[in-house]
């Protein structure tokens, strides 16, 4: 279990990190939906990797119907999500908007309800803690446009779809080895994403330049799907989604350091009144995450 939650917040820490470097590709460039579509060819090239090393272990289940439509799911959720989300951070700083995203929590367990899955009340208490949270985080800051909550509801929900769609895929891997099974889902998801991003690139044709500063954000986010993943296979989607919840904490200190490196178009300016907020939101977020681990320990 430690194993999991170790790599579920180094997930948090890496995709932290990679919202900063989206925020400002979209800032540069104005363009969501190119971030989107360049960031899936260039972590397409890991999924290709990882989809021809998980080939020496097992064989990928694409003769299954219900693997076919949840990796269709996965994509198109996915696309859905993404571009929804780079949307909001054209116009949200990244630390806030990473800890809105802690909102897919209620999502993913209400997906787990229906699906028969149970959940204490201990963890149910945690995740709308965590929820409390993430939506404090967006009041320690400006105003939230409308639009711009359409958009982040819209990510979140189709967040959330994808990662249930991820968990059933893994589960129907043949492996024994959870690490495996998800590497191989990983690896023909991103291949998969690449495939559908690749007709866009019509509107959307390679230059230098923007493809380099797509890069930073592909690699960072591609690599903390690696750890999301294992966390996933180790304790579960929903349990994995209350650790990767802590890039709320982790995204407050990352604003910090950015505003004392002058990043300023990336991170503006707030008071220390706020700071404090959002810090008490971010020990808020802990304890929820806390009373989920020890909910399931039990």
């Amino acid at each position: 279990m430690f194993s999991g939650i170790a790599a579920g917040l180094l997930s948090a820490l890496l995709i932290s990190i990679s919202f900063v470097f989206s925020r400002a590709h979209v800032r540069k460039y104005g363009d969501p939906v190119q971030l989107a579509v360049h960031s899936q060819l260039v972590m397409g090239v890991g999924g290709v990797i990882m989809l021809l090393a998980s080939l020496f272990f097992q064989p990928i289940p694409l003769n299954d119907r219900r693997f076919l439509l949840l990796l269709a799911g996965n994509v198109g959720f996915f696309l859905i999500a993404q571009t929804s989300f780079f949307i909001v951070i054209k116009q949200l700083e990244a630390s806030r908007a990473s800890s809105l995203l802690g909102l897919k929590l209620i999502v993913l367990a209400l997906i787990a309800v229906l699906m028969g899955k149970p959940v204490s009340s201990l963890q149910w208490l945690a995740i709308v803690l965590c929820t409390i949270a993430a939506v404090g985080m967006n009041f320690s800051g400006g105003h939230l446009a409308p639009r711009s909550v359409f958009w982040l509801m819209l990510s979140v929900l189709f967040y959330a779809l994808c990662d249930s769609c991820i968990a059933e895929m893994m589960l129907m891997m043949p492996g024994k080895s959870m690490m495996t099974n998800s590497f191989g889902v990983i690896g023909v998801s991103y291949t998969a994403l690449a495939l559908a991003a690749l007709p866009a690139t019509w509107k959307y044709p390679f230059r230098k330049k923007p493809m380099l500063d797509t890069i930073p954000y592909g690699a960072f986010y591609f690599t903390s799907i690696l750890f999301l993943m294992t966390c996933y296979g180790l304790i579960g989607v929903v349990f994995g989604s209350v650790m990767q919840a802590g890039r709320g904490v982790i995204s407050v200190l990352l604003g910090i350091l950015l505003i004392r490196l002058g990043v300023e178009k990336t991170e503006p300016m707030v008071s220390p009144r706020l700071w404090i907020q959002r810090g008490l939101m971010a020990l808020l977020m802990l304890t929820a995450m806390a009373l989920y681990t020890c909910a399931s320990l039990k």
